[in-house]
Order: C-alpha cells, then sequence, then structure tokens
C-alpha cells in the first residue's frame, strides 16, 4: 500500500470505529430538539435568516476534520484486508491456513459494518414511511458483510440504487453531488482502488448529512413565525423554572439593578426616581462601556456574545473618535476646519480598512500611526508624506489612548454614554409595547436578497433622478440592536427576577407568572430535555442551501397545547446542577446566516 501504507497501518489500529456521522450526532437536527432548545429559540429573534451548518470553526473543527481523515484512511487499510485475506484463502490448499485466513478476515471487520449501518439509520429517516421498509431491506447489513466475505458482493447495483433514492429525495442541487458519489464507487469497484471506494462512501455519508440539514432548514424556516410569537412565553415558564432550581443568583441580579437606580438617584433631580427600566438600560450600557473583565449578570447569559459584540463595536466608533481628535491636536492651526474635516474622514476610511471588522485596534497601531502620519503631512503640504520621528511619537500615544484605562478613552467613553443612553431610552420606550414578533419586523434588518431590485438600464429603461443615499449614523445601529436586547429581556425577565419581592418555592406556578396566553410548542418528542451536547448559534456566516420536504413532523408543526411543563435542561456547556457564565463549547452544528442559494 505505498506509499502512505504506514499511515493506513497506523490510523487502522488507533483511528475510531465510529464514522465522523451517525444518526447519534444528526439528532442536534431533530424537530424535538430545535423546539426545545433555548438558545436558538432566543437567537432567532435576531436574525431573519438563523439557520444549521456543519460547525468546524477553530482548532476544534480542524480536530474533527483530521479525525475523519484519519477514520477514512483506516477504513481503507480495512478494504485493502479484505481483499488481501480473501486472495489468501483462495490460495490455499490447507485446511489450517484457511481456517487461519477465515480468522483474519473475520477479524478485520471494524468499521465498514457500521458504514452501512450509519447509511441505512440515516436514510430511513429522510424518506417517507411506506419506504422505510424497502431501504432497511435493500441496506441488510448482514446480508452485505457476507457478499463481501464472499466476494459476490455488487457495490454498482448498490451505488446506483442509493443514486435513484438521493435523487428522489434530496434537492435538486445535490444531483452533482450523487453523480460524483456513484462515480467514485463505480471506479473504486472496477479498478479495484480502496482510495476512491472510500472516497465514495465518505461522499455518500456528506450528501445524508447536507439532506438532514436542509430538512432542518427548511423546518427552523416555516417554523420561524410561531418560535418568535411564543418566545417570551417560553422563555419565562424555561427561566422561571430555571430560577425555581437556584441556577440563577436571583439577589447578584436584583442588586445590580439596585445598584444603578440608587447611582442614578444621587445625581440629581432630573434622574431622582429612575424607572427599573431605565436602571437596567443604564447599567447595561455601562457594562458594555467601562466593565473590561465585568461579566454581564446571569440573566443575559443567551445574549453574553451578542453584547460583546456590541462593546467591540462601541468600542471601535471611540477608537476612531480618538484618532480623528488626535489628528485635530496635531494638526496645524493655519489648516482650516473645513480641509481638517476632510481629512478625518479620510482617515476614517483608512483606518477602517486596516482595522477591517475585527476592531482590534491596539493590535494594529504601527499601521494606524502610519495613516495618521501620512494624512496629516499630506494636509501640512510636505512631501514624501512620511517621518520617522513623528510617526514614533505619534505610536506611543496611540498605545496609551487605546487603553480602556486611558483618562483619553474614558473621556470619550462618557461622552459616548451621555450620547447614546437618551436614545436608547427613547427608543425602548417606542418599541417596549410590541410583540416579540413586531421587534423583529421593526428592529431587525431584511436579508440583502429580499430587498427589491435597482431599477433597470438600456433600451426602454426610465433614468429616474438618483437620491441622496442616507449617512449611516453609528449610533443608530447600536441603539437598534441594544433596543431589541433590553425589550426582549424585559418582557422575560421583569417579574421573574427585577421586580420579584419573594423566593420561588419548588411547587411553583409557572402558569400564573406568565403574562401571555399565546400558545405555547410541545415537544414531539415524549421527553422535552436536550442532552449536555448543546448545538452552537452565532449568527453572520453563511450556510448550506436548502430544499427537500419535512418528514419527522406532520406539515411542519408540532402540536400545540396551552399547557407546558418547563424542561430540565441542562446550561450551555454545563452539566445538570451547574451554572457558568461560559460560553458553550462548539458542537457539530451551529447556527449561520444565510447565503442565497
Amino acid at each position: 500500500m505505498e506509499p502512505n501504507g504506514a499511515d493506513i497501518s497506523l490510523y487502522y489500529e488507533v483511528a475510531p470505529e465510529t464514522p465522523p456521522l451517525t444518526l447519534e450526532s444528526l439528532a442536534e437536527l431533530d424537530m424535538s430538539r430545535i423546539i426545545n432548545n433555548p438558545k436558538l429559540r432566543h437567537d432567532v429573534n435576531f436574525d431573519r435568516e438563523l439557520h444549521f451548518r456543519p460547525n468546524l470553526d477553530g482548532s476544534k473543527g480542524r480536530e474533527k476534520l483530521q479525525a475523519a481523515d484519519q477514520y477514512w484512511l483506516a477504513l481503507e487499510g480495512e478494504l485493502f484486508m479484505y481483499r488481501f485475506a480473501a486472495e489468501r484463502k483462495a490460495q490455499s490448499s490447507d485446511p489450517t491456513q484457511k481456517t487461519y485466513w477465515n480468522r483474519i478476515h473475520q477479524g478485520t471487520q471494524r468499521r465498514l459494518r457500521q458504514v452501512f449501518e450509519t447509511v441505512r439509520d440515516i436514510l430511513q429517516t429522510l424518506v417517507p414511511d411506506h419506504e422505510q421498509k424497502r431501504v432497511a431491506a435493500r441496506l441488510d447489513v448482514d446480508l452485505i458483510m457476507q457478499e463481501i466475505m464472499n466476494g459476490v458482493c455488487d457495490l454498482i447495483d448498490l451505488s446506483s440504487w442509493l443514486a435513484k433514492v438521493l435523487k428522489a429525495h434530496c434537492a435538486p442541487m445535490r444531483d452533482g453531488l450523487v453523480d460524483a458519489m456513484q462515480a467514485a464507487i463505480e471506479c473504486g469497484t472496477l479498478e479495484g482502488r480502496n482510495d476512491k471506494l472510500v472516497s465514495g462512501l465518505r461522499q455518500l455519508l456528506a450528501i445524508l448529512e447536507a439532506m438532514k440539514l436542509d430538512v432542518a432548514n427548511h423546518q427552523i424556516r416555516h417554523m420561524r413565525p410561531l418560535l418568535i410569537d411564543d418566545t417570551v412565553n417560553f422563555q419565562r415558564k424555561y427561566n422561571a423554572h430555571r430560577v425555581a432550581s437556584g441556577k440563577v443568583n436571583v439577589s447578584r441580579c436584583q442588586q445590580w439593578l439596585q445598584n444603578e437606580i440608587e447611582l442614578l438617584g444621587s445625581r440629581g433631580s432630573e434622574e431622582a426616581k429612575p424607572t427599573p427600566l431605565t436602571a437596567l438600560t443604564s447599567a447595561l450600557l455601562a457594562d458594555i462601556l467601562f466593565n473590561e473583565a465585568h461579566s454581564f449578570p446571569q440573566t443575559f447569559y443567551l445574549d453574553h456574545e451578542r453584547l460583546r459584540v456590541i462593546r467591540t463595536d462601541v468600542r471601535s466608533i471611540i477608537c476612531h473618535a480618538l484618532c480623528r481628535e488626535f489628528l485635530a491636536e496635531l494638526t496645524p492651526a493655519w489648516v482650516s476646519r473645513t480641509e481638517l474635516l476632510k481629512a478625518q474622514a479620510l482617515l476614517q476610511c483608512a483606518v477602517s480598512a486596516v482595522v477591517g471588522m475585527s476592531g482590534r485596534f491596539a493590535e494594529r497601531v504601527e499601521n494606524i500611526a502610519v495613516e495618521i502620519v501620512r494624512v496629516l503631512l499630506v494636509l501640512q503640504g510636505r512631501y514624501p508624506p512620511f517621518d520617522s520621528t513623528l510617526l514614533t511619537m505619534v505610536e506611543q500615544k496611540l498605545r496609551q489612548k487605546f487603553q480602556p484605562v486611558s483618562a483619553a478613552f474614558d473621556e470619550l467613553a462618557k461622552s459616548t454614554r451621555l450620547r447614546l443612553l437618551p436614545k436608547l431610552i427613547a427608543s425602548i420606550e417606542m418599541h417596549l409595547r410590541m410583540s416579540a414578533l413586531e421587534l423583529q419586523d421593526a428592529l431587525v434588518a431584511s436579508p440583502v436578497h429580499h430587498r427589491l431590485p435597482p431599477p433597470p438600464f438600456g433600451m426602454g429603461a426610465v433614468c429616474a433622478p438618483a437620491t441622496p443615499a442616507k449617512q449611516y449614523d453609528p449610533d443608530e445601529d447600536i441603539v437598534r440592536r441594544l433596543t431589541h436586547v433590553v425589550c426582549l429581556h424585559w418582557h422575560v425577565w421583569a417579574d421573574i427576577v427585577y421586580l420579584a419581592h419573594h423566593e420561588y418555592p419548588d411547587d411553583l406556578d409557572y402558569d400564573s407568572i406568565s403574562r401571555t396566553s399565546s400558545p405555547t410548542l410541545v415537544s414531539a418528542s415524549s421527553s422535552p430535555t436536550i442532552p449536555v451536547a448543546q448545538a452552537v448559534y452565532a449568527p453572520g456566516r453563511k450556510w448550506l442551501p436548502d430544499g427537500v420536504t419535512v418528514t419527522e413532523v406532520p406539515n411542519s408543526r408540532p402540536p400545540i397545547s396551552s399547557t407546558f411543563e418547563p424542561a430540565v435542561l441542562p446550561e450551555p456547556g454545563c452539566t445538570k446542577g451547574e451554572e457558568s457564565d461560559e460560553q458553550p463549547e462548539q458542537d457539530p452544528y451551529d447556527a449561520q446566516q444565510q447565503q442565497p442559494a
């Protein structure tokens, strides 16, 4: 098996014997799990295109891919051993030798059986009920393994049948992948190439995974309005149970709010009697701006990552303002105000290109300093626009200014808070009485590919006068996103924690807590619990397009009932009975933002 026979031999011994993809790992995509997943049901409010995709990001993603490569190399070695042992058994005339090679043949079976079992189990979940018996009969694993052991298995016919079944039940866009899978299996069988045969089996499992993702995303897309409409009802009952179980430190959250109420009340007559909602808004904005290492209250556990992103964006606004002010400090007095504003606008564009979307200003100090010096020297009419002594001074001062503990940063952070807080309070008052669906319609932008196309140009086109583009206001975006978080958060947690004045007993009447009479989703499974292995959701990236019809949940909807017993669910990233403010670990699937197919 040269040139990689040594690696294949090693992985044959040490690689996992379970396929990288199994029915258990795909269970995260079942509708019963989706319905009872509090993180997905919360995040769907903030992203119109939330959906599943394979989670292969970061170091854990690379580890998964590496383990999968090792598994398939090990399977290649297993196929080699089947052929090798069969040839030796056929060439031996000694009964003892035949018995020996037959025992080797039997002991070689480590992974191939489980591959066929996985294909059968997943395929049965993707076809209608009346076809499941036919799938089970055609993928009789015991019979297939006997045929392989005796050298009479017709893998070409099996791949042809699988291709027909997959094309009948998958999206048309998958047909190319199905044809490639069938061609690889046929090539491996006819030419005796184990690598091609393994490649075909690997593509087969990838196609089944894509089909399961299509089904899950189809269900989420059609269930989205109902999931959003039931957000407050579901979360209030679920979190009330968490409070009753002691998983939320109510006193700490109440003290966090009370401290802000007292702080606002001590500032003067205008804020002498702040409402709890106003205090919560002010405290949250203060945590975003000033508390570098301080974690948000436990009640925001589903919004931690969302608030961290907002914190990064707010601090990017502050750092841009620092750069503009620093340029103004260095600019000579004889430069006109108009020229300075133009230079600051050019600097803003240059710095945005330097830091990109990451907002890591402290890591790009050298590049930002170069841009400040270049713009400054051009503004002064000095060419070439470079001065090493000035560059060193600018770089040193920038490093100091970009520190959150610096006086310059703190001053701008305070002015940013004074500017944002009135806008945020006014926006919250305007949107607070809206339902979850109305909040999404008002505060979540529609996908780009759903917007109307631009007017046509060419023969027969009417050239309308160009309308001036609306100037982008970064404050407006921050206010909009925080308004959505705070309004939804207040609807869920106000009566449970912030306005509560008693401890919750074990026999808490959850129905008496809920202020809404909307119907509640009930799990399609007998147990409305979520396993410790949670899916992770991080909106904002691309995904696999959707396609097939729903087979697991009739009419794409679970049963509806007016009552619901709260599920005892483990915290994301925790085991039962533990509490953690950390984000859950990455699991096989996460939800990302849709890309138009």
